[in-house]
């Protein structure tokens, strides 16, 4: 939870630096998320491979260490007066490179610590402490911002990120996975590549979750034009849209939680991202804050759904032999969504943000429906 709420007064922090300190566009904002969404590409195979063959509490120790630092470094530049756009632009991608080799071992440690049979009820508890700390983690960076501007925020995330690296050092070791151990790193990432495109069931969930990661997520990054441009408020206002998904998404945990012993997990899961997709176009349309808040808060409800039940497929499905290379492809997921942002952003340049994100969501959720018709295996899953 300490890592939670530090990510996210990251991203509050970071948004807001971009967008209001430095007097940044869309495209400014989209380009930090890219940088970080490359790196988040390139190097995830990396991560899994590495969270296959080595012990996994201490390399994210490591790695969480390394996020405090670049934190740490932020607070100095934000301070001082020295931070530049350049320089947001280097910490992204630095940041990327630390989440591309965190991301496997945290979503590893879930099945580590609660096994097959306990997966989707340990999915849907993380879930519910991730979205909790996600509707205070932006409430935190708005009050930080108000309080003592920018630079607080990334001072609170590096405390918080110390704390998560105290707390990972309580966990029980996690030993590394058992297989082939003259496997080279690229014939490893060719393995898992190569199990994914054979295994049609396994490659139509890499798809539902690769589809949002593509053409719903990237709206997140544009929440500041939205509270700026289009609702005329305040960085109060960003805190409380990053939050309402986060708030509708306590709810989704639950529902998850009270259904996961259920037969089928694939429905569920398409149906989530089909009303996902339209509560974020509804978004759009709102030109008043708290009914954007409150309809954030119902697309919150459906992501959690619609995540929850496609991060337990993902790792329940696979073979044993393949459940961290599947994980390193579903990290590498996340990090498509800023390159499709790049594009997001520049067309919210030329025609605004609410046609452009209207208009991406009608597409994703026609697409979710097609797959949904179309996908015998999903729905039998």
């Amino acid at each position: 939870m300490a890592l939670q709420i530090g990510s996210w007064v990251q991203t509050i922090g970071q948004g807001w630096l971009v967008k209001h300190d430095l007097n940044g566009s869309a495209t400014d904002l989209a380009t930090v998320a890219l940088l970080r969404g490359a790196f988040l590409v390139l190097l995830s195979p990396f991560g899994g491979y590495l969270a296959s063959r080595y012990e996994r509490r201490n390399q994210l120790m490591v790695y969480t260490t390394g996020s405090a630092v670049i934190a740490a470094a932020l607070t100095v530049l934000v301070w001082s007066g020295h931070i530049q756009i350049w320089m947001v632009y280097i910490f992204a991608a630095a940041a990327g490179m630390v989440e591309a080799l965190a991301g496997p071992i945290r979503n590893l440690l879930v099945f580590d610590t609660a096994g097959r049979d306990e997966m989707t009820n340990a999915v849907a508890l993380n879930a519910l402490g991730g979205n909790a700390m996600r509707v205070i983690g932006p409430a935190i960076g708005g009050v930080l911002i108000g309080a003592i501007d920018t630079q607080g925020t990334f001072a609170a995330q590096a405390i918080f990120l110390c704390l998560a690296v105290l707390l990972t050092s309580r966990l029980r070791p996690s030993p590394a996975d058992r297989g082939d151990a003259k496997e080279g790193i690229f014939s490893n990432m060719a393995a898992g590549l190569k199990y994914v495109v054979r295994d049609r069931r396994m490659g139509q969930i890499v798809t539902m979750a690769i589809l949002p990661s593509i053409l719903v997520y990237p709206y997140v990054t544009f929440l500041p034009v939205f509270a700026t441009d289009v609702l005329h408020k305040d960085q109060t206002a960003y805190g409380y849209l990053a939050a309402a998904v986060g708030l509708g998404s306590l709810l989704g945990g639950g529902i998850v939680a009270a259904t996961s012993n259920r037969e089928r997990l694939g429905p569920p899961m398409m149906w989530g991202c089909f009303f996902y997709c339209a509560a974020v176009g509804a978004f759009s349309l709102s030109r008043d804050l708290w009914l954007a808040v409150a309809v954030l808060a119902v697309a919150g409800i459906f992501h959690s759904v619609y995540s929850a039940f496609n991060a337990s497929l993902m790792q329940m499905k696979a073979e044993p032999e393949y459940r961290s290379r599947v994980v390193a492809l579903q990290t590498m997921t996340w990090g498509l969504t800023p390159f499709a942002g790049l594009l997001m952003g520049k067309m919210i340049d030329i025609w605004g943000a609410p046609h452009v994100v209207g208009g991406w969501m009608v597409l994703a959720a026609i697409l979710t429906l097609a797959i949904t018709a179309g996908s015998r295996e999903l729905r039998r899953i």
